[in-house]
């Protein structure tokens, strides 16, 4: 049985841990021995409860781990891998292959290993700009450049590079290798969908939404480049342009204080609800006209595959892997990067109803190109895991 040892940096409810957790229960019935390392447990790895009990869970650190603790961790980790793994117990004899599902800082640790790798990268990776004053900033900035460019150097000891888009293929390519083809298999592989599953979901009885007017929905997260704050300025525009129509936001954090606050002084309190996390939203598509993707980077967007299977049409910026799943506009509206360009979208649609129709009517051609069960095949084939 082969034996595989699977590292992503945590189990929250993103597209990517949902997809992760399907991929690690098929293959349990596939004659695999599998295993799950994680950072640390925590109450967010909600989804480690939809995980097959016959995987094994292992974490780097405990529970109780202070926070200096991990980051001195860290440091040893980056600077001496091999060590680190031993002291944490992680040894290469016990598997046959290694899987990190996420490009992650982690990777260090799997670098000196002697076994067949694969890494996946589900972010646009991106040069990161250092504005240093004092000594101490300086420093740390210096410090952290010197850690990123080892983890960096260990992703060319992985055989298989697998970027869930073109721009995420084409990034990589850039920021790491400068454009150059490194002496690696470098392959794109989409994100999937299993359909089935979305529609059995999306039948949950939930409240009913007022109807009346048109209806947006997002599905984020708190993280910077998700870009919140431009929705909330495309929808103060639009408010006071007069416009009829309603935004509905769900994901982890987006009913913080914060984000109240933002929408608040917008006086976009009748205008915008918060949901924060919902573990099925796929309900709250079906009664949306649109659904929206406002980030400046994205690799992907699970998101928007999920409204597209439900027959939602979408709105997304031109800011990576969306675009791919719109097809250039193709199979939905695809605008500028910016907070114009989702003002525009939202417009276009709202002063053209019949929109919706038009770009719901070839959506089930556009979610075919994303076959669930064509991934399994293609990710058992890179496993050379028995179909």
């Amino acid at each position: 049985m082969k034996r595989i040892l699977f590292f992503n940096d945590g189990m929250e409810t993103g597209g990517t841990e949902k997809l992760l957790v399907s991929l690690l229960n098929h293959l349990a019935g596939k004659e695999c021995v599998i295993t799950l390392l994680l950072p640390m447990p925590s109450d967010k790895n909600i989804l480690i409860e939809e995980i097959s009990q016959s995987i094994t869970i292992k974490y780097i650190y405990k529970e109780n781990t202070s926070y200096l603790k991990k980051k001195l961790g860290e440091n040893f980790m980056v600077f001496f891998p091999s060590l680190f793994a031993k002291w944490k117990g992680i040894k290469e004899s016990d598997y046959d292959q290694i899987v990190c599902f996420k490009e992650t800082f982690f990777a260090r640790i799997f670098s000196k290993m002697q076994l067949p790798k694969i890494l996946w990268i589900h972010n646009i990776l991106y040069k990161r700009i250092y504005e240093t004053d004092s000594l101490r900033d300086k420093f740390s900035a210096w410090l952290n450049k010197k850690q990123l460019k080892l983890v960096q150097v260990s992703y060319n000891h992985f055989d298989k590079i697998i970027c869930v888009s073109d721009a995420a293929k084409n990034a990589y390519l850039s920021v790491l290798h400068n454009e150059t083809s490194p002496n690696q298999d470098i392959r794109v592989l989409y994100n999937a969908i299993d359909l089935t599953k979305a529609i059995e979901k999306s039948k949950q009885t939930i409240e009913t939404l007022p109807q009346g007017q048109t209806n947006f929905i997002l599905l984020t997260r708190t993280s910077p480049e998700k870009r919140t704050d431009r929705l909330i300025s495309a929808a103060r525009r639009l408010k006071e342009e007069g416009y009829d129509f309603h935004v509905y936001i769900i994901g982890e954090g987006m009913n913080s204080q914060s984000m109240q606050n933002s929408i608040a002084i917008s006086h976009l309190q009748d205008t915008i609800t918060l949901k924060g996390r919902i573990d099925n939203p796929f309900p709250y598509i079906l009664q949306c006209k649109w659904s929206l993707c406002v980030s400046k980077r994205e690799s992907f967007s699970l998101a928007l595959l999920e409204s597209m299977a439900l027959k939602t049409p979408v709105i997304t910026t031109n800011c990576g892997g969306p675009a791919d799943i719109v097809d250039g506009g193709k199979y939905g509206i695809l605008v500028d990067n910016s907070t114009e360009g989702v003002y525009q979208g939202m417009k276009m649609v709202l002063d053209n109803p019949t929109l919706s129709v038009k770009y719901s009517a070839d959506l089930d051609k556009a979610v075919a190109r994303f076959d669930y069960q064509g991934w399994l095949k293609s990710v058992e084939k890179l496993l050379a895991v028995n179909s």
